[in-house]
C-alpha cells in the first residue's frame, strides 16, 4: 500500500520550470515503488514518499517539468471501494522521474494525432489508429494539457491519451 505524506515538507520550485497540467500512470518497474523526491536533479534530493504498487493502477497529476522530472502535487490508486473509484495515496508536493512514468494507449475515439509542438495547431506528424498503436511509448515531458512522449522512435506532442487501464479509451 502507498502511503500518505506525512508533515509538510519544503519542495524545491525550479527556476525554468514549465507548467503542465496532466495524469499519467506510474510505471516504475522497481517493486518497492517510485520515489516522490523533495527536489530534481543530479544528485536527486531526499525521498518523501513512495508510490508503492498497489491495486489496479496508481496515477499521478504533473503540475511541472525540469528537466527529466516532473513536479506532481498528488496520487491516486484504483480502489472500487472509494466513493469516486479513485483513493488518494499521495498529498502534497514532490518530484517523480519521468523515467517512471506511462499511459495506457495513446488511440483514443476516432485516433490520436501526434505534433511537432505542445499546439493544436501545431504540424501534425502522425495520426495513430485504431491499428497502429506504437508498440513502445515513452513519456519524455509535458507542457500544458499536451505530454511529450517518444512513440516508436517518434518525438512528438499530444493530448489525447489514454491512463485508464479498464477502457478501451474509445
Amino acid at each position: 500500500m502507498a502511503a500518505i505524506a506525512g508533515p509538510p515538507v519544503p519542495v524545491a520550485h525550479v527556476a525554468g520550470e514549465q507548467a503542465c497540467d496532466v495524469r499519467l500512470n506510474v510505471h516504475d518497474p522497481d517493486p518497492k515503488g517510485m520515489n516522490v523526491r523533495v527536489a530534481p536533479g543530479k544528485p536527486p534530493g531526499a525521498v518523501i514518499a513512495v508510490l508503492k504498487p498497489d491495486g489496479d493502477w496508481t496515477e499521478v497529476h504533473a503540475v511541472a517539468q525540469s528537466g527529466e522530472w516532473l513536479r506532481i502535487d498528488g496520487a491516486e490508486t484504483v480502489d472500487d471501494d472509494a466513493p469516486s473509484g479513485m483513493r488518494s495515496v499521495f498529498r502534497g508536493v514532490g518530484w517523480v522521474h519521468v523515467s517512471g512514468l506511462g499511459v495506457s494507449e495513446l488511440m483514443t475515439g476516432e485516433g490520436t494525432v501526434l505534433r511537432a509542438a505542445p499546439s493544436d495547431g501545431a504540424k501534425a506528424l502522425k495520426k495513430i489508429g485504431p491499428d497502429d498503436e506504437p508498440k513502445r511509448t515513452r513519456i519524455l515531458g509535458c507542457s500544458g494539457k499536451f505530454i511529450h512522449v517518444d512513440a516508436d522512435g517518434l518525438n512528438a506532442w499530444t493530448r489525447n491519451y489514454c491512463t485508464n487501464e479498464r477502457t478501451t479509451c474509445s
